[in-house]
Order: C-alpha cells, then structure tokens, then sequence
C-alpha cells in the first residue's frame, strides 16, 4: 500500500514535459488514493448505489448534500489526466464504460474525502504548498515558475494541484487511523506462511540472453534460418538488429529473469535449453530471434533470509483487507446517487 506522493506530481511534470521521468518525493502511505479507493472494493461486496430520478439537470451524482455535475466532472478528469495519467479512450465504444468507472471514481474520492473531515484530518494550506515546492524542486529543474506555466498551459492551476496532494495526504492519515489497530504477524504465522510459499520464497531463474529484433516474421525467418546454418550471432546482430541498445554488444541482453520479459518472448527463452535458438516470437519491438547462453537456477531461501519483507508484505496485507472491508462501510453508508447516464455497470466492482 507503500506508494510516492511524489508520484503524483512526477506523473504530473512528466506530462506537462510530454515525458516520462522517475517518480520523485519520500515515501508515503497513500498515493492515488481516489483510484486506490476504487480498487480495493471488490466484487461481489453489497454496496448499494441507489438510482434516483430527482437529481438536478446535468448532475452526475449526489454524495449526501453535495451535487457532482458533469462541467465538474469535466474539470476532474482533466486533473486525473494530469496528476494520474487517466486519458480518454479515443475508441467510441469505449467512452461509456469510461464516464461511468469516471463518476464513481471521483464519487469514491468524495465519500473518502467526507470521511476525512468527520475524523477532524485537515491538512494546512502551508503543508501542501511545502510539498508541492520540495516536490517541484526534485523532479523540474526549470523551477516552480516554469513549472506552474506548464500547468497553466494545460489547463491546470496551482490550487487545483495543491488540493489534490492535500487530499492524498489527508487519506494518507485516514488510512493510518483506519488500520492502526491491524495486528502485526507472529513468527508463528510467518513460518506457516513460508511453508505454503516456500516455492515462492527464491531467488528466480536468470538466463543470459542474446537478442536480434527485425520488422518482420520473414525476415526473422531468415536470420534463424542463417544462425542454425552457423553464421555468427554477435554479427548478424551488429548488422540486422533493430535495437540500438543491444546489437552493438552483439545482441547481449545480459542475465534476466522471467518477469523481466514480455510474456510471449519469455515463454519462449525459459522454454529453451543452454545454447540454443528460439523464435522467431513477436513483441511490441518487432520479431525476435533470441539465444540462450547460460542458465542460472533459482535459489531457495530460508526463513530468515525472507522474514522481514514476508512480515512487511504480511502485515500490508492484513492492513489492506481492513481497510477494504472499512471503505466498503463508508460507501454503503453513504448511498451515493448516481444519474442514470453515470450509474457504473457494476457498481461494487472497480473501475477502470
């Protein structure tokens, strides 16, 4: 549940720039927090969002006296494509499914929001504004100045940013009081745990690769069809590949594990022996051709070399399904209403 409020901003600067950069800012226990809430209401849980004909004209739900129309909802989702990377679908068919896992989005965000404030959680004008100057002097080198151009540029002010990060650091609190009392693990339980993970608990398997990526299946076709005739891998690499990262390196990928790896392209190196060819198989990239130069089995770990990070994992765990089950009371209580228009398909599932 440990994520970056600095994320947040990061992501934000990152689209301003129309760049991807590292997630910035010291550690905090919620981020996301309006899609987290989402989330962690599963399926199958009675929450009941209740369907009713007396909203105002353009209203998008109702949470308690608060009225959500659909210019709000507007200017919500802009933020969330800013601060979040949430974009709307360009696919038609899609729109709808999106407005609808939209509006309970934000009405989550509202719910949790009310709920914050009823515990007395009120984060100061100062704090976020600290935050959002040491989080813009991380991650934008330009300065707080260029930065909040950008903003404007997109069409987003400082307070709508600064509300946003109070928010995050409001739930942040919430969720701390929420799970404060959820009972760390034993050592007993965590020596049950390893038991039934012990397959789970090691070092993966890496295999030490080597990769040549072309633009089509005929081609890569071909290339195999020359490695296995005995042409010079490191060659055909330096010559054919499309990947400038590797081919200089003769196709080098170095020792990878499994999940380090598109899944088709995985499959097909951990399903080959030492020394041996595979593919072609398709990626984003384009077609590969792949080796395998040497294989490094997974290693067992014990107990103790798992313990504390089993503990941590653990004991997040325990503090998520208690904050599930809370959330899940919060939104029955609250009886959000939705406009007929905005009612999600299934209102207890998440949205996208």
């Amino acid at each position: 549940m440990k994520a970056r409020i600095g994320h947040i901003v990061g992501t934000c600067i990152a689209w301003v720039r129309g760049q991807p950069i590292a997630p910035a800012g010291r550690p905090a226990r919620v981020a996301g927090v309006v899609l987290l809430a989402v989330l962690v209401v599963g399926s199958g849980t009675a929450v009941t969002m209740d369907r009713i004909a007396a909203l105002p004209a353009g209203a998008v739900f109702r949470v308690g006296d608060t009225v959500v129309t659909e210019a709000q909802l507007g200017d919500r989702i802009t933020l969330l494509g800013a601060l979040y990377g949430v974009q709307r679908p360009t696919d038609p068919a899609k729109l709808e499914q999106f407005r609808r896992d939209s509006a309970k989005a934000v009405a989550v965000s509202e719910v949790l929001s009310d709920a914050a404030a009823a515990r007395g959680i009120v984060i100061a004008d100062k704090t976020a504004n600290d935050e959002l100057t040491r989080l813009v002097e991380t991650s934008y080198p330009q300065g707080r100045d260029a930065f909040l151009a950008r903003l404007g540029g997109i069409g987003l002010s400082q307070p709508a940013v600064l509300d946003e990060i109070k928010r995050q650091l409001a739930n942040a609190q919430l969720y701390d009081q929420v799970t404060k009392d959820t009972p760390a693990p034993t050592d007993q339980d965590l020596a049950q745990l390893y038991q039934q993970r012990r397959a789970e608990m090691a070092v993966p398997e890496k295999r030490h690769l080597r990769n040549i990526v072309v633009a089509s299946q005929d081609q890569a076709n071909q290339i195999r069809a020359q490695l296995a005739a005995g042409a010079d891998f490191a060659a055909v690499a330096g010559q054919s590949s499309l990947d400038d990262s590797t081919k200089t390196k003769g196709g080098d990928m170095g020792a990878v594990a499994r999940d380090q790896l598109e899944k088709p392209y995985g499959d097909a190196a951990f399903g080959a022996g030492p020394n041996a060819l595979f593919g072609p198989v398709q990626t984003q990239y384009g077609w590969n051709v792949g080796q395998v130069l040497e294989v490094t089995p997974a290693v067992p770990l014990s107990l103790d070399q798992v313990r504390d990070q089993l503990r941590a994992s653990t004991w997040q765990q325990r503090k998520l399904d208690t904050w599930n089950r809370w959330v899940v009371e919060q939104l029955t209580s609250a009886r959000v209403r939705y406009a007929d228009a905005y009612r999600p398909a299934d209102p207890t599932g998440a949205p996208s």
